[in-house]
């Protein structure tokens, strides 16, 4: 017997159609491996948000990152452990403030607690300060006569020894390696497939 098509199921059928065909391509591979590539272009994305927001950050506000690498500030802030300083003027600087100042006869730099100011400096903004490591017996034999210095604001005990851990050759070649490797793989373009049309079922 013969079957009639009316022109309403006539455009059903071919609205359906053209509903299949549109959709008729989805990405190959497993929800996992989806799920994989967002958490990689999720972490991609936070490690290049932390590290604009801190080279912005130290710009503005004149911050940077001290790492201990001797005992003398133990055991407050032992080997290993990084510290954030912000550049501070003289005249802020307090007694118990820990401050970062180059030495006057190497240049190198010593990071020690402040436990005496005079302002008998040459300049009207210098001070010359009396420095010392917690793990002293004593002050240090030298002063320092600075007109600003990076003052410690927070530090974390051991995240200084990640520090200079990643900052060895090896470990950013591998690095810079793994995270082109990362991002290209997370932008790869992702091959589909098609999905078979609904009258062909």
């Amino acid at each position: 017997m013969p079957t009639h098509v009316t022109t309403d199921d006539a455009a059903a059928a071919r609205d359906g159609g053209d509903m299949a065909e549109s959709g008729g391509a989805e990405p190959v591979g497993s929800p996992r491996l989806g799920r994989i590539r967002d958490v990689v272009i999720t972490l991609i994305g936070v490690i290049g948000i932390v590290t604009i927001a801190w080279l912005l950050a130290a710009w503005l506000w004149g911050l940077s990152i001290v790492v201990f690498v001797t005992g003398s500030m133990s055991p407050t802030m032992p080997v290993g452990t990084a510290a954030i300083s912000q550049l501070t003027d003289a005249a802020d600087l307090r007694i118990g403030d820990v401050v970062t100042v180059p030495r006057p006869d190497t240049g190198q730099p010593v990071t020690h607690r402040i436990v005496a100011i005079d302002e008998g400096a040459t300049a009207p903004g210098e001070r010359e300060l009396t420095l010392q490591g917690d793990d002293n017996d004593f002050a240090d034999s030298q002063t320092y006569v600075i007109d600003e210095a990076p003052r410690v604001l927070v530090s974390v005990p051991v995240l200084g020894s990640i520090v200079l851990w990643a900052q060895t050759p090896a470990v950013m070649i591998v690095a810079s390696v793994a995270i082109a490797l990362a991002i290209a793989w997370a932008l790869w373009p992702t091959p589909t497939r098609a999905v078979p049309d609904a009258h062909q079922m």
